[in-house]
């Protein structure tokens, strides 16, 4: 567990992993914006500084090169770093509304959710906005991308989770009672290898899973007054959780097995 939790998880931090595991989350609105990474025992290893706003970091991504993404609200773009921590470049500054959410794909295709604007940006591995997509949502906040493209969003409007084709087309949409998923105020959203899908819904506060066909497989409720936020999966189903508490209970970091018992807890 690390020595002082509170300098490292912050109440509505995102959080994503890399490729040996390690855990990244993003300070949210927490001061001094960064983003810490923790070894697979909850140990800091690194933060990432270079942010030039002061509101504070929203979602964060990693891509298959090591190189880490950092959402920075305070001047609307998002921060790219080289694995050690050095600043490569700032992407979307006059472009991003709001940036939220962040994913990025195999081909190293970033996707940004933007909240003032009610899109998703699509940014080429050199920085270019290549695409907006917009129009099925309301609010996107979490988004993820599978291996074929295919995006995910958490719409906290509409209380829906959409499946969009690579062009922005509607797939699919999970919630609203339909085979007895309900999404209260979903915020972020990502999938492991048999495309099962988590979803964290602070409203119904629990972690709920979602089949491909959109059944829904399980409902993790958060203990202790906690309120799921931000979600990661790895390949086999093993889940990490941000959760936040509004009784003044310390933010922490929840893993939890594929069937959903609980194996670690940092907080």
């Amino acid at each position: 567990m690390p020595a002082n939790p509170n300098a490292l998880i912050h109440s509505d931090g995102f959080i994503a992993l890399d490729g040996q595991g390690n855990i990244y989350v993003s300070s949210g609105d927490g001061p001094n914006p960064h983003i810490s990474k923790l070894s697979t025992s909850g140990q800091l290893l690194a933060k990432f500084v270079g942010f030039t706003g002061d509101i504070g970091v929203q979602g964060v991504a990693v891509d298959g090169q090591g190189n880490v993404y950092g959402a920075e609200q305070g001047a609307n773009d998002v921060v790219k770093f080289s694995p050690d921590g050095q600043v490569i470049s700032r992407i979307g500054a006059s472009q991003i509304g709001g940036p939220g959410g962040l994913a990025v794909d195999l081909r190293g295709v970033l996707y940004v959710a933007d909240e003032v604007n009610n899109a998703v940006e699509v940014f080429s591995p050199n920085g270019t906005l290549k695409q907006t997509i917009r129009g099925a949502f309301g609010k996107t906040r979490g988004l993820a991308v599978d291996g074929l493209g295919q995006l995910y969003v958490a719409d906290h409007e509409s209380g829906r989770v959409l499946k969009l084709d690579p062009s922005g087309k509607l797939l699919a949409s999970f919630g609203q009672g339909v085979n007895d998923i309900m999404l209260s105020y979903p915020i972020d959203v990502a999938l492991d290898r048999q495309g099962d899908i988590f979803v964290t819904d602070p409203g119904g506060m629990a972690l709920q899973k979602i089949s491909p066909d959109g059944m829904l497989l399980a409902k993790w409720p958060a203990r202790d007054s906690h309120h799921p936020i931000s979600v990661e999966a790895l390949p086999d189903g093993t889940t990490y959780t941000t959760e936040d508490a509004d009784d003044g209970k310390s933010a922490r970091i929840v893993e939890r097995s594929p069937t959903g018992s609980e194996l670690a807890v940092w907080s």
